[in-house]
């Protein structure tokens, strides 16, 4: 699989954890203007079951299973371990996550841009760019027998650190013969079992909601949508109450799509803040998600925005913030994480400590906040290595 993220942690759950920083699915691809099959199709000649077990570097490990439909189609789930129930599918068209760890425990993205589509290779051509990111060098070694196929192997040169692949030492892989399927992939990773054409359900690659699911930024639990923001949110604050410069203090955000974006959420656990403008928001995710595994920790987006010269409302009445709000959520799109929007840089002033220094819209920020509620780093997104931010993103607790 093409996977954006870190070595250190799980190679191929890591990789459906995170949507991904670039467009579309590398490698094999459907026919030119040929239509997605239906989960009830006739069996494509590469759909696949793989499942597998991934360790970390601490020890630590996790059982999954991918279904996939070449590289068009692809549903993954963790079968065991910490984040044993997550699952993510995608269908061609829309992405849909489910993590039970999380409110909402769906999130579904239409058609998604080029920086929220999944970049997910399972099949590969050895004559593609892909082939060369997943084995630099490649060295035909052979071949052998694998789960009841002929599979060839590669001796693979060093992996540098890329948007497309994570650092990984000189190793060996194997690919299926027939198919181009990684069997082996030479990481921390095993392969334990592979079958072609297997029964799946007829629903396996749906990113339909089920019935009664939510998939919009939660209320949380006591709260009405009725009240208006805690202050914070809307204006910034006289004093800035007991929040200290170097700590998130609490949030609840007029969430893109509705809802909110509370601190609440986020409370006890270690998270990480975007701040800045929709497209800038939408980069810095496609860097960090996946360098998060499985949701953990997990990113959200704090949507700068400043009241039009024009407009007649007040911050302090919520039914003009929530016109606000509605307006502003139609013209920002959609985002693979959860987006609040911030009025005025009302809750992202912490940052630089200054209430009085109105918010640079031009700049993004990246907080990583710990679970104490403390900024274990903060910093422009333009001048951190994603080298940096895969260090922090791992110590972060």
């Amino acid at each position: 699989m093409t996977v954006r993220g870190k070595q250190a942690k799980m190679f191929i759950v890591a990789i459906a954890l995170a949507v991904a920083a670039a467009g579309g699915c590398g490698g094999q691809q459907s026919g030119s203007g040929s239509a997605l099959p239906s989960a009830t199709s006739t069996v494509s000649p590469d759909l696949v079951r793989v499942r597998g077990v991934s360790t970390d570097d601490d020890g630590g490990s996790e059982s999954f299973e991918v279904i996939a439909d070449g590289n068009r189609r692809f549903r993954l789930t963790v079968l065991t371990g910490s984040e044993a129930g997550y699952y993510q599918v995608w269908d061609g068209k829309a992405l849909l996550l489910y993590n039970p760890d999380e409110d909402p425990q769906y999130r579904r993205i239409e058609n998604p841009g080029e920086d929220e589509s999944p970049d997910l290779t399972f099949f590969y051509r050895t004559d593609t760019e892909e082939f060369e990111q997943l084995c630099p060098a490649a060295k035909r070694l052979g071949t052998r027998t694998l789960f009841g196929r002929k599979a060839v192997r590669y001796h693979c040169d060093k992996v540098e650190s890329s948007d497309q692949m994570p650092d990984m030492d000189a190793r060996e892989i194997a690919l299926d013969e027939k198919t181009g399927l990684v069997m082996v992939y030479g990481s921390s990773d095993v392969i334990t079992e592979v079958t072609f054409d297997p029964v799946i359900a007829a629903d396996t690659f749906s990113t339909e909601l089920p019935p009664g699911a939510d998939s919009s930024v939660a209320t949380p639990e006591g709260e009405s949508t009725d009240v208006p923001p805690d202050a914070e949110s809307t204006e910034v604050p006289p004093d800035g109450g007991d929040v200290e410069p170097n700590e998130i203090g609490s949030f609840r955000l007029n969430a893109v799509g509705g809802g909110f974006v509370n601190s609440t959420s986020y409370r006890g656990k270690p998270f990480v803040i975007v701040a800045g403008s929709a497209d800038g928001i939408r980069t810095a995710l496609g860097r960090l998600l996946p360098m998060t595994r499985a949701g953990k920790p997990p990113v959200v987006g704090f949507l700068l925005v400043m009241p039009p010269e024009d407009w007649k409302g007040s911050l302090l009445n919520p039914k003009d913030v929530d016109q606000l709000a509605a307006s502003i959520s139609k013209s920002a799109g959609t985002f693979a994480a959860p987006v609040g929007l911030d009025f005025k840089g009302a809750a992202s002033w912490v940052f630089s400590g200054d209430m009085t220094v109105p918010p640079d819209l031009t700049q993004v920020t990246i907080a990583l906040v710990a679970s104490d509620g403390t900024f274990a780093h903060v910093t422009p997104a333009r001048e951190v290595t994603d080298a940096n931010l895969r260090n922090w993103i791992a110590a972060l607790s």
